[in-house]
């Protein structure tokens, strides 16, 4: 409210002093403010507790739950046996019960399945980021006039990444069948709806002048994209693709359970036979394959972007 010569006159038709009227109107700003900040803690609060009562997430039940995390991680160690450890196979080609060689028996077949993992999500990822770039401008507000080109654009990438990977995984498994190429564009389609999301919202927060400069000079919508909007914005979205590549590996890993191919597929066919030893050993690749790309991504990020916006 404005302090103008008007309201400065109160019912009895006397002057108030302004600095009254300013004070009284900011301890209403702040009861006001108040009330709504009470109620949002109310409804958080009210949501929280709903969440944890539906979900079950209670203290007692957590304590008695994790020993059987433990538990369940004791019944899948190897039988190790120290003077056996560094063993290796014996004259007839077959490696001795208790030491690593024993196992890691299917090392290589380990190994060729995580190569292949990481081929898929590089292909996803390409293929994902492809997608991702061509929708993004197009789901920007600031820079889509159309609303129903933003609408369709926006929709569009809330469905591709709405569905789980593994259920579009089943869908594309049906259709070509058990095997690498229907885990590619399965993580391929969540990605490019996830990076569109990501892409679009760094396209909201660029600098206007640029497009205005390449629009008042005559270039159209495309070039205004290419020369005014895509500079400013290019190494967000290589630290975001490199981001999602370290994800699909994860996400390429899970999806061979349906048959997508991978060490996932790997992964399934263990755990079915009970081979509880192998499970952790193809564990303990996937972990340390996924550690080795994290720090990989970094450097590369760290290249592009430079260290101090890390």
């Amino acid at each position: 409210m404005a302090i103008t010569p008007e309201n400065t006159l109160n019912k009895m038709g006397h002057r108030e002093d302004p600095v009254s009227i300013y004070e009284q109107h900011r301890k209403e700003l702040a009861r006001a403010k108040m009330g709504q900040t009470i109620l949002f803690g109310l409804l958080f609060f009210g949501l929280l507790i709903f969440s944890v009562v539906t979900s079950q997430f209670f203290p007692d039940r957590l304590a008695q739950a994790a020993s059987r995390v433990f538990e369940y991680f004791g019944t899948i160690m190897p039988s190790l046996e120290w003077d056996k450890l560094f063993m290796g196979r014996d004259d007839q080609g077959r490696a001795v019960e208790g030491s690593l060689t024993f196992w890691y028996t299917d090392l290589n077949t380990y190994l060729a399945l995580i190569w292949e993992t990481i081929l898929m999500a590089i292909t996803a990822t390409i293929l994902g980021t492809a997608g991702a770039l061509a929708l993004c401008f197009a789901g920007s507000r600031n820079l889509m006039q159309n609303s129903w080109i933003y609408f369709f654009a926006r929709r569009f990438m809330e469905i591709c990444r709405g569905v789980p990977e593994i259920l579009i995984a089943l869908v594309f498994v049906f259709a070509f069948g058990i095997g690498p190429l229907a885990g590619i564009l399965a993580v391929a389609i969540h990605s490019a709806g996830a990076l569109g999301k990501l892409f679009a919202e760094v396209n909201e927060n660029v600098s206007q002048r640029p497009i205005d400069g390449i629009r008042g000079v005559g270039g159209n919508w495309f070039e205004q994209m290419r020369y005014g909007v895509l500079p400013q914005v290019l190494p967000n979205f290589v630290s975001y693709g490199l981001l999602r590549f370290e994800i699909n590996v994860r996400a390429s890993s899970i999806i061979g359970f349906v048959g997508a191919g991978g060490i996932g597929q790997e992964l399934n066919r263990v755990i079915s036979f009970y081979s509880d030893d192998r499970v952790l050993a193809v564990l303990i690749l996937v972990v340390v394959t996924v550690t080795v790309i994290d720090l990989i991504s970094e450097r590369l990020r760290m290249y592009f972007i430079g260290k101090e916006q890390l």
